[in-house]
């Protein structure tokens, strides 16, 4: 059977185990294929995401390095290569997001260096932008879009010793050029497999939450999102696939909870983590069939997000919290209607995300407000103006993101296209720290500055800071 080695190239080191990875390697493993990973998240001496937020204060200070340990100062390359000699793999398959490619690129090389064996990436960015991996000498295979069919069809053929041209959603590179495979239909989940863990180092388990460290778990009730944001690739995706069948699709929930409580059992979990982009986008009966089986099987904790608009109803709101509900988190991304309209393409009032989180604090259930700043075309006073909404709505916790363009958004070709940004890839590119856009309007330094003010500004523990003018 295939050996397949997966790569883990967590540049930002915050962890958590990718439902991703873990997913292909449960699907894998049942095919009775071998499977191995090389996990970068603890080889880094520093954790960047999780430094970002305790510096902010965004996040209840934890000693995580209890659980994760402090860091390292490993050589990445040289241990990728005693990985690829000690497990001789017959294929390297890398998950890949913007954030993390170029510690992916350089990784590449080096598995081309030790051994030849085809390199296959896979996730978001290689499907938004192809083009920087058929261009790169050391990939082979490029996965465009859902990966469970197209890795299992990659392991058969590894098997029959056969070569990989018109396998669905694959690009594929040879002497003879560049081929693509036709479109494969949407993942539904069946037959059913459990996510792989085993493979991961169990501290990946440990969340810190609310002040303290959890055992949590991440899970997925739906995929895709059926709202078209500026500032997220859903809108590329639904256009570049949509022939695969119906992009926003529903696991069923007897699945979830079927995986939810095997893996409570295997891991000790006592939090449950949703992935989904907007948990609640589902009718009411099948939002009474989720709650009564979660009750009944697993009983535990969780976090959630999803729209504002999907809170409005207070009974579905104590419902949540009679099954264990604990945070929400919430989308509200901006202060300035006007902005949040017609610069993210988000067209919903104020009034939604009052009644909203009004709604969440009757029922008990504590909110997350996500907001982003640092926005193309935004001011200094518009980012004071979401501080004060935050307030306004009474946020129990905020997530703060610099706004980051990345490739396949709508915000971003909107930044090239402005001159606030070159086209090309930004290897510093993300959410924490710093922005990438150069605005006439307000200074990289000065969103530095707020970035660091907000929890001031939003929780008032430091006085009154006014604008700089």
């Amino acid at each position: 059977m295939a050996r397949i080695l997966f790569v883990y190239p967590n540049k930002e080191a915050y962890p958590i185990i990718p439902i991703a990875i873990s997913l292909l390697s449960g699907i894998l493993k049942q095919k009775g294929h071998q499977i191995d990973l090389f996990d970068v998240t603890f080889m880094l001496s520093e954790r960047s995401d999780h430094k970002a937020r305790e510096t902010t204060r965004f996040t209840q200070p934890v000693n995580v390095e209890a659980y994760w340990g402090s860091g390292l100062v490993v050589d990445i390359p040289a241990e990728l290569r005693k990985k690829l000699q000690s497990f001789h793999p017959d294929l390297v398959a890398f998950s890949i997001v913007e954030n993390n490619y170029g510690c992916a690129r350089r990784l590449f090389e080096e598995v081309k260096e030790t051994m030849n064996v085809p390199v296959l990436v896979g996730g978001m960015f290689p499907t938004v932008v192809p083009d920087f991996f058929i261009h790169d000498p050391n990939v082979d295979l490029i996965c465009l879009g859902e990966g469970e069919e197209t890795i299992v069809e990659i392991a058969k053929r590894i098997d029959l010793g056969q070569d990989f041209l018109n396998i669905p959603n694959l690009v594929t590179k040879s002497v003879a050029g560049v081929s693509r495979g036709g479109m494969a239909p949407y993942y539904r989940w069946e037959p059913f497999v459990l996510q792989d863990w085993n493979i991961f180092d169990q501290r990946h388990i440990f969340k810190p939450f609310m002040g303290e460290m959890r055992q949590a778990g991440y899970f997925e009730l739906s995929r895709g999102c059926a709202h078209q944001c500026f500032y997220c690739n859903n809108l590329i995706m639904q256009e570049l696939f949509k022939e695969a069948g119906r992009y926003v699709r529903q696991k069923p929930s007897e699945l979830l909870v079927q995986e939810v409580a095997c893996m409570k059992d295997a891991h000790d979990l006592n939090l449950i983590c949703f992935n989904d982009e907007n948990f609640l986008q589902m009718n009411e009966e099948r939002f009474k069939e989720f709650c009564r089986q979660y009750q009944t099987m697993v009983g535990l904790p969780f976090f959630m997000q999803t729209r504002a608009d999907t809170l409005l109803k207070e009974d579905r709101v104590r419902t949540l919290k009679d099954i264990g509900c604990v945070t929400i988190g919430i989308g509200v991304e901006h202060g300035n209607e006007t902005i949040r309209k017609k610069v993210l393409n988000k067209n919903t009032p104020n009034s939604i995300f009052e009644k909203a989180f009004q709604n969440c604090k009757k029922a008990g259930i504590r909110t997350t407000a996500y907001i982003m700043m640092g926005l193309p075309f935004e001011t200094e006073e518009n980012i004071l103006e979401t501080a004060a909404f935050c307030k306004k709505i009474e946020a129990e916790s905020v997530a703060v993101s610099i706004f980051a363009p990345y490739y396949g958004t709508e915000l971003r070709r909107v930044c090239v296209q402005n001159g606030f940004m070159d086209d090309r890839y930004y290897d510093e590119i993300s959410i924490n720290w710093h922005s990438i856009l150069s605005m006439p309007q307000i200074s990289k330094q000065r969103i530095e500055e707020l970035y660091h003010q907000l929890h001031s500004l939003i929780f008032g523990d430091a006085g009154d800071l006014t604008v700089n003018k």
